[in-house]
């Protein structure tokens, strides 16, 4: 039986005009809805575009509690290769939003890509209760969002389980680890944007990815009033012009 993906949950692909493509990451739990907006206006900047939905995700809980990390990036890198495949070589820059960030820097470990960009990437999480939760009995975490905020969540287009599977967060901490090592062995062009008043993610980890990436050319941007899907948040216009000045420092176009 063909898995439902939910409606807000659909991933996106456009191609541009400009010769460089930009390769969109969502989120744990989350979806292309979290990345849909900044989409839309790269394409409309000239860019090609593809939004991926990541394995597990958009449809049930208890599918990500059957995926582990390598599934996730198994999913970006075949995404990576196939639009270089298909599109002569043409550059991608790979963009991830909380662990699409992470997904993204382990993806820039691997290949060597044009530039990448991470918003809100984690290192070190806002819940103290962090490593307490992976001895939590229960298959599932409850979000215990309310039906505010859920009905917002609809409303923007996005799409987010309301529990955090346990086995597969389990396995996002030890991505995370993996990363934290990585960092020093990157060496794309880097944008790192990142909120001080993010809930999820603690600000220094952006801090921490910085001074940490072996990147020559690497910036990092910080907002004030947003929260952790600073694609969607109130500065978001600040946050797509720091890409699209990011992407055209490249020189790709």
């Amino acid at each position: 039986m063909a898995k439902v993906v939910h409606r807000n949950a659909e991933p996106f692909f456009w191609e541009g005009r400009h010769k460089l493509f930009c390769l969109l990451v969502h989120g744990f739990t989350g979806s292309p809805g979290d990345m849909r907006v900044l989409g839309e206006y790269l394409r409309d900047q000239g860019y090609g575009v593809s939004g991926i939905l990541l394995p597990g995700h958009g449809t049930s809980p208890r599918e990500l509690n059957n995926t582990v990390w390598q599934d996730w990036y198994g999913a970006v890198e075949a995404e990576y290769l196939r639009i270089k495949n298909e599109y002569g070589g043409i550059p991608v820059v790979p963009m991830g939003l909380s662990m699409g960030g992470t997904l993204v820097l382990h993806l820039a470990r691997n290949h060597r890509v044009e530039g990448m960009v991470a918003f809100s990437a984690p290192v070190f999480l806002a819940d103290s209760r962090a490593g307490e939760h992976l001895q939590y009995k229960a298959e599932y975490y409850p979000k215990n969002k309310t039906p505010q905020e859920i009905a917002r969540d609809e409303a923007e287009g996005r799409f987010s389980y309301g529990v955090i599977p346990m086995k597969a967060f389990a396995s996002l901490m030890q991505l995370i680890e993996l990363v934290k090592e990585e960092l020093a062995f990157i060496s794309a062009p880097a944008l790192i944007l990142q909120s001080r008043a993010d809930a999820v993610v603690r600000p220094e980890s952006a801090s921490h990815i910085f001074e940490s990436l072996g990147s020559r050319s690497k910036k990092l941007v910080w907002l004030e009033e947003s929260g952790h899907v600073i694609t969607l948040g109130c500065e978001r216009p600040l946050v797509f012009a720091a890409v699209v000045k990011f992407l055209q420092d490249l020189g790709y176009c």
